[in-house]
């Protein structure tokens, strides 16, 4: 199934058994073996084209050669992609080792070289390296760990006539069915973990020839970052987290049903604070009025695929569905300024205009499915990771306040029966419970958090910075997930005060003059024009 991914050379029988004996008699010998070297390997050219229009950069692309298991001499060798941008002059400054999130997503893009345009982080160029490492697994590493009839699911589920208990089953199968896959083409799961995953960073960092280096993390990066603090914390010069969660998070839904209900809570009182949004909208009595609608039932409607006259999907719509697409708009500066507006429309006819909006977003998700077999994260590697540092192993794993909104619920117990599932097809070991510890380590740190981020609210980012002795947490007022991939030009110039100073702590002034985007108001014009 996936053969392109997975194929490595293995031991024949013979082989085996020839080292068998070897080690047998290597250990009588008391002679230890030497564990497998980690290496770069270039690329005469880059994983992707540059972008038109994007910056004149020198960079080099390449692997990082390294064993699945370095505790194992005979491990396969597995390799990371790496993007390197190199300074414009000869510096002894430590460089910028940047990392995605997901986990499974990757940073080595086009629109990552267009970061580093001289309006937004381009001068941090002037002095130091920047290197863009991929995680093991992860969409430019060998081999990457996905799962592609994972993104056609959609499709099938329509046609099958699926409801949510049977979706969730043939997803688990699924799901299960590259699990077998990966582990008959000899991939050892156990390895994709985040302590694995933050010693190949410092291995990274030693094969390229660096004494030190400045980690950058969003999202599921900035958690990995933490990981990486506690085990090489003599590795690095300063640390920054974006969009960050502790690792005293138990399970990967913990918190779920609570972050989005902080998220609405904030986005109503930003909305209450601007006029015009005041008088247009109650962003709370909204979503309330909104789940309400379906207290009679699912709403079943037809989708009429606009680019196939032939193509109309019977659509059954359910809570779920509005709850995935309050959370979707909660995400990125457009959805959330957006958000208000679209939950007026939804309830403003009642069921007949929810499923005029919520059929267009779910049926026209359904078709781009057909047939699809990529995505924006490695599923497998990301299922990997999640259900070894976090596992979701139980329903009480998901806390549900007592004065929870019923979308909070409704959302928190969606993710939770997707990852109970998931992890149980998955069935990798735990990582040890020491891991679960928040960090303490004595690095200069800087968080970036944003007010209305409904993945890792603020309250995520203050628990990380209460262990940590020499941290700076800036809030972003406005911000929603990831300060850098919205592209937050304040967010941008603090890193790079930081960056010439991790002693000092940096000027967020800019923070202050940020001008607001305002809120789309029902007329569709915006709330602060």
């Amino acid at each position: 199934m996936m053969n392109r991914h997975f194929c490595r050379c293995r031991f024949s029988v013979v082989t085996q058994l020839t080292l068998g004996i070897t080690i047998f008699v290597a250990a009588m010998a008391d002679v230890p073996f030497a564990k497998a070297q980690v290496s770069v390997e270039t690329l005469d050219s880059c994983f992707f084209d540059d972008p038109e229009g994007g910056p004149s950069l020198e960079k080099e692309c390449g692997y990082i050669v390294l064993p699945e298991n370095p505790d194992r001499f005979d491990s396969p060798e597995i390799k990371l992609g790496y993007l390197r941008l190199r300074a414009r002059s000869d510096t002894s400054e430590a460089p910028l080792f940047m990392l995605a999130g997901g986990p499974g997503q990757s940073l080595i893009a086009p629109e990552t070289l267009l970061l580093f345009a001289d309006g937004f982080l381009g001068p941090i160029l002037n002095n130091r390296d920047v290197v863009i490492l991929d995680q093991r697994g992860a969409p430019n590493a060998v081999p990457t760990l996905d799962c592609p009839e994972m993104y056609g699911l959609p499709w099938e589920i329509q046609d099958r006539e699926l409801d949510e208990a049977g979706a969730l089953e043939v997803g688990r199968q699924v799901l299960a069915d590259c699990v077998t896959s990966a582990r008959t083409e000899g991939i050892d799961l156990a390895q994709y973990n985040s302590v694995r995953i933050a010693a190949d960073v410092d291995a990274a960092r030693q094969a390229m020839g660096y004494e030190q280096i400045v980690y950058y993390g969003a999202s599921y990066g900035s958690q990995l970052g933490q990981h990486f603090m506690r085990d090489f914390p003599d590795s690095l010069k300063a640390v920054v987290l974006d969009g960050a969660n502790s690792l005293s998070r138990k399970s990967w839904v913990q918190e779920r049903a609570r972050d989005a209900d902080v998220a609405i809570q904030k986005l109503a009182a930003i909305c209450d604070a601007d006029g015009k949004c005041a008088e247009a909208y109650d962003v709370v009595g909204m979503v309330d009025q909104a789940i309400a609608l379906f207290d009679a039932g699912p709403i079943i409607t037809t989708y009429q695929d606009p680019g196939d006259p032939g193509l109309q999907l019977e659509l059954t719509l359910t809570q779920t569905d509005l709850a995935g697409l309050i959370f979707g708009f909660q995400t990125g500066q457009i959805g959330i300024h957006s958000l208000p507006a679209v939950l007026d429309a939804i309830i403003a006819d009642g069921r007949a205009s929810a499923a005029t909006i919520l059929s267009e977003q779910k049926g026209a998700a359904i078709v781009a499915s057909r047939g699809a077999t990529q995505g924006g994260s490695a599923m497998l590697m990301h299922m990997a990771v999640v259900c070894s540092d976090d596992p979701v192993t139980s329903a009480d794993d998901l806390i549900i306040d007592p004065d929870a909104s019923t979308y909070a619920r409704i959302f928190g117990q969606t993710v939770l029966e997707e990852y109970l599932e998931y992890c149980a097809a998955v069935d990798v070991p735990s990582l040890p419970e020491d891991t679960d510890v928040d960090v303490t380590t004595e690095v200069s740190t800087l968080i970036l958090a944003g007010d209305l981020d409904a993945r890792t609210p603020v309250i995520r980012s203050e628990l990380v910075a209460a262990t940590l002795p020499r941290a700076t947490l800036v809030e972003f007022p406005e911000g929603t997930h990831v300060q850098l991939g919205e592209i937050n030009q304040c967010a941008g110039q603090i890193l790079q005060a930081f960056l010439a100073d991790p002693n000092v702590t940096p000027d967020t002034g800019c923070i202050a003059e940020k001008p607001r985007l305002g809120f789309v108001l029902p007329d569709g014009t915006i709330s602060n024009d």
